[in-house]
Parts: C-alpha cells; structure tokens; sequence
C-alpha cells in the first residue's frame, strides 16, 4: 500500500467539537442576554447543561428556562444564530505541525464533513483549512447523496486527484457513519480517537464501520502516512 492522499473530517478530527459548543451557545448568550439573565448566567446555564449530557432539546430548554428569552425568541432563530456564529476555535495539539509535514511530504490532502453547510463553512474559515486542504467537500453544498456513510463525496475527490482507492486514506472520528462509506471504496481508515472527543466511547456495531486502525494524535497519522509513502 502506497498513500497518496489523506482526507479528512472536520468536527473531532481537525479540532475539538466541544470548543465549538461552547463558542456556539456563547454566541446565542450574546443574543438573548437580558438585565434579568445576563450573558454569563445564560452561557454557563448551556454549558452545563451540555456537560450534563442533555443533547438535541437543548434550545428548547433554554427557552423553557428562560422566559424572557422564550418571549423574545423562538427555537429557530436561537438554532440559526448558534449554526451562523462566527466561531472562536483552533485546530487540535499537533494539528498544523502534521498537515504542515504531510504537504511537505507531497501528499495530497482533502476535506469531507458532514453538517449545516453554513457551520460547517464557518469552520472552515476559522480554521484556515485553505492553508492545506484543496478539495473541501462539504456535503450539504452537494445535497443528500452525499452525506455519510455514502461513498459519492469519496468518489468525487478520487476522481479529481486521479488516485485508486489503494492510494487514499480517510481520517476521522464517528464510527457510525464516517468509515463505512470509504471502506466500501478500498479506502485505508483511521479513527483519531482521544478522551476530549464527544464520540470516544462510541463503539462501530458492525464491522464495515470500524476504521482499519485507532491512533491517538496528528503526529502518528503522520508517521503511519509517511511509512506508507
């Protein structure tokens, strides 16, 4: 086997997911702050909530709890003003060292997420993934036959770089859709799998979602890429 290309999620992959939630629910404090419920009480109230496992409803609680906030705003627009926030995150320890060698290195990089196409564009400014990735796919832009675990938005970057599965390896985080896809193709898959993860835990329940290989940091994506070059 002989890597060539590397493509790469972005939510728990290229950063932590968790300092976007909180960048996120910071931003809709800013919103709906009122002199009864400031902007610290309702940014920690999402924060802990989020630490308590609450996930989905969050909004709605928000609202439930707030009344003040319920008055002035509905779930949508509090969805809306949490996805379009221009978010306050960097990219992962190690991160931009091992994409920085992976180029010197003259391998191809690319990006491939999941996620509201406006979030998920967000991110990617923030997080200067221009610097190093040509493409960013992000799968909304091209509609549902896209979305993971589908094997279209992997397709389409292999045909664009001309390379064979043989030669492309998928880096990523959510064993329930993100390795299936690529598997399916020929694609190498590594799961970059750490404690800060809001995924660590999750285990794949069948085996054509389990990644080829957990590794723990940037630097071993690099050292295993590069042994394969």
């Amino acid at each position: 086997m002989v890597i060539r290309g590397l493509v790469f999620d972005i939510d728990d992959t290229l950063y932590d997911e968790q300092d976007y939630v909180r960048s996120g629910f910071d931003a809709v404090a800013r919103l709906v702050a009122t002199p009864e419920a400031d902007e610290h009480a309702i940014s920690s109230w999402l924060r802990d909530a989020f630490q308590s496992g609450v996930r989905g409803d969050t909004l709605d609680r928000l609202r439930a709890a707030f009344p003040a906030v319920a008055d002035r705003f509905t779930t949508e627009a509090l969805i809306d003003a949490y996805r379009s926030h221009t978010p306050s995150i960097v990219l992962a320890d190690g991160m931009s060292e091992a994409l920085d060698e992976l180029r010197r290195r003259g391998l191809r990089l690319g990006v491939l997420s999941d996620g509201p196409a406006a979030s998920q564009h967000a991110k990617a400014v923030a997080l200067g993934l221009d610097r190093w990735f040509e493409p960013i796919i992000l799968t909304s832009v091209f509609g549902a036959a896209f979305a993971k675990p589908a094997t279209a938005g992997f397709e389409h970057i292999a045909n664009g770089w001309a390379l064979a599965a043989r030669e492309l390896v998928y880096v990523a985080d959510n064993p329930a859709k993100d390795f299936a896809g690529p598997r399916r193709l020929g694609w190498a898959t590594i799961r970059l799998r750490h404690p800060r993860q809001l995924r660590f835990t999750l285990e794949a329940t069948v085996a054509d979602h389990r990644p080829d290989l957990d590794l723990q940091t940037p630097a071993e994506v690099v050292a295993w890429a590069v042994s394969r070059t």
